[in-house]
């Protein structure tokens, strides 16, 4: 019913609609984004993070948000391939407890991560079709206030593939520094939450700090 109803898209985005519509049988069934609004990029607004602190994050449009919880999806399905089960907490739970028991294993939670990820920062790690796709859907634009700014990172909080996206750049570059730098061990990730080797801190951290971590 809320599909079925005007779907706000940006222009990008549009360009995947009919495609939507050869594949869905539901939605093509009910008629969904046949009433399209079309605008420039999402809102933004605020959530309490503390009592003194507020969270920023973004309402996509619908379509965009719609392709974005897809690829949200895939990327969760191919990471369970690899060890990496995002709907899942209580493995890095257990290895953060594990950690503070032993010191072999240290947590790692960058500060504001998802805000970090530049738009040259998934060009120069992702295959050029799945950069192209993920730039198509993501909104380039937000509104603060009424005004439209062009954003510098890749996809905000709210976004329906940043969880993942970031989950799949951070578990990349720790196994790629821990394989050039031949230490072994436990690598795990949850969103921006990461542990790895004690011994590998240093690396990553110099690593993370270059791509602007």
């Amino acid at each position: 019913r809320k599909f079925v109803d005007m779907a706000d898209v940006t222009d990008s985005a549009e360009l995947y609609v009919d495609l939507i519509h050869a594949n869905s049988p539901v939605i093509r069934r009910y008629g969904a984004f046949t009433r399209l609004n079309r605008v420039k990029g999402n809102i933004l607004f605020t959530v309490p993070k503390k009592d003194d602190i507020d969270r920023c994050a973004c309402k996509e449009p619908d379509i965009n948000m719609y392709l974005q919880k897809g690829v949200g999806s895939h990327i969760r399905r191919r990471l369970r391939r690899f060890g990496i089960d995002l709907n899942d907490q209580s493995k890095n739970r257990f290895l953060a407890k594990t950690g503070s028991i032993t010191n072999q294993l240290a947590t790692v939670d960058m500060s504001s991560a998802s805000d970090s990820i530049s738009i040259e920062v998934v060009r120069s790690l992702l295959p050029c079709d799945w950069f192209d796709y993920l730039d198509d859907i993501r909104s380039h634009y937000t509104d603060i206030d009424g005004t439209f700014r062009q954003l510098g990172m890749f996809s905000s909080m709210g976004n329906g593939f940043t969880f993942e996206l970031e989950s799949l750049i951070f578990l990349s570059l720790a196994r790629t520094t821990a394989y050039f730098e031949g230490i072994p061990g436990i690598i795990s990730i949850y969103g921006d939450d990461l542990i790895i080797p004690s011994c590998l801190f240093d690396m990553c951290e110099f690593v993370f700090s270059w791509f602007g971590f």
